[in-house]
């Protein structure tokens, strides 16, 4: 990769490229995220939250998963497998702080109830990419055709909406279909940014609809998680349509042509906006 005379910007890419790719970046997201689900639906994150724990989840399984990314057939690989590949101590150090923040935090708070609540979420996330199912397909629950999308934005709503539900006694069906629709849309446009990559392994959604109608079906599942903001979660009507035409248009302009950054610092960035929007404006 050529470095960009501009010096500042070497620096500034030195420091956010390894924040992103070892995964922070969006163990961040997860965390935000959870915060939300526990200012809307539960007081018991007052006392004891989640939220860091989820995130330091993140990290582990999301190093985990990529210990088994492979080029594609092609010789296609993406940038934060290439550059797992020249920076493993980095990536390994992430997901060594995850593993000790949640070993901490169960020493503190860890019940049998709790684990069985993350039981059925850790199995998954572990048979999400293990190589030694589907192995002729690509590996992993992943590969079977069209799964993909349901079982990350499926996770993602169980661990950040639900179980915090469930462990505060406030469990609300309309906070996890919210996150489910809302992770889905935001997991859409990097199955178009992957779809040259997946296509000799893992087929995703867009090798079935297209990328433009895939971006299409992305706003109509965003608008969907807007919809159970406003009206189940308490969010302001006028506020929060506004931050959503934001996220939309930046769904909207998703193109296989922008840098890594614009995908996975962007909108990955989006669960802080939608927090943000709950603290400012709630």
């Amino acid at each position: 990769m050529a470095r960009n005379i501009n010096p500042f910007i070497n620096i500034l890419n030195g420091i956010v490229r390894p924040f992103v790719y070892a995964n922070f970046w969006v163990a961040g997201a997860v965390w935000a995220l959870t915060r939300l689900t526990e200012f809307q639906t539960t007081t018991w994150w007052e006392f004891n939250s989640l939220a860091g724990f989820n995130a330091a989840a993140t990290l582990v399984f999301y190093g985990f998963a990529r210990l088994f990314e492979s080029p594609s057939p092609e010789g296609l690989q993406s940038k934060i497998s290439a550059w797992r590949s020249s920076m493993p101590r980095t990536a390994q150090l992430s997901m060594a702080l995850g593993i000790a923040y949640m070993l901490v935090y169960w020493l503190y708070f860890g019940s049998l109830k709790l684990f069985f609540f993350y039981a059925a979420g850790l199995l998954i996330a572990a048979l999400y990419p293990l190589p030694f199912i589907l192995s002729r397909k690509g590996g992993g629950l992943r590969a079977i055709p069209g799964l993909k999308l349901f079982l990350i934005a499926g996770i993602w709503a169980y661990v950040s909406a639900g179980i915090p539900g469930l462990m505060a006694g406030s469990f609300s069906m309309e906070a996890v279909l919210e996150r489910f629709f809302w992770t889905a849309a935001l997991t859409l446009p990097f199955d178009v940014r992957d779809m040259q990559i997946d296509a000799g392994s893992i087929k995703t959604i867009p090798h079935y609809l297209g990328a433009r109608t895939t971006i299409t079906m992305a706003n109509f599942l965003l608008w969907l998680s807007y919809f159970f903001q406003v009206h189940y979660l308490g969010m302001p009507l006028e506020v929060t349509f506004g931050f959503y035409v934001l996220f939309s248009t930046i769904l909207l302009l998703t193109n296989t042509k922008f840098g890594d950054l614009y995908y996975s610092l962007l909108i990955e960035g989006l669960p802080f906006l939608l927090l943000g929007a709950w603290v400012l404006f709630a």
